[in-house]
């Protein structure tokens, strides 16, 4: 399973599979690397499975495995047009953060055999 993070929880998810939340910085020529700027301001480098549209910009969520505490493979991601996002609230996602990494994936279970979030 998944964990949804922030920049302060990476060296804490070291080889974990984990989702990240950010924005697309820079992009390497063949479009398979990007830097990506987390919600609460940590950058991370992606390797991405498939080229990025040169002209991403905005938002992304990746889906992958981290090495280290500022590297990540990714296997799959989304990026969000910029008008689905220009309204967003990157310190209330922060404060959701907090939250969920306080509650744990326990919390939301329904049911014994259900893995949570």
């Amino acid at each position: 399973m998944k964990k949804r993070i922030d920049g302060r929880r990476l060296a804490q998810n070291i080889g974990e599979q984990v989702i990240l939340l950010g924005t697309i910085g820079k992009k390497s020529s063949s479009g398979k690397n990007l830097e990506l700027r987390t919600t609460d301001g940590i950058q991370v480098n992606v390797t991405l499975p498939d080229p990025i549209d040169s002209n991403a910009e905005g938002y992304i969520e990746v889906h992958g495995t981290l090495h280290s505490k500022s590297t990540m493979n990714c296997s799959n991601y989304i990026v969000f047009p910029p008008n689905m996002t220009e309204n967003f609230g990157a310190d209330q996602y922060n404060e959701l953060m907090d939250i969920l990494n306080v509650l744990g994936p326990e919390k939301w279970k329904k049911s014994e055999d259900d893995t949570g979030i």
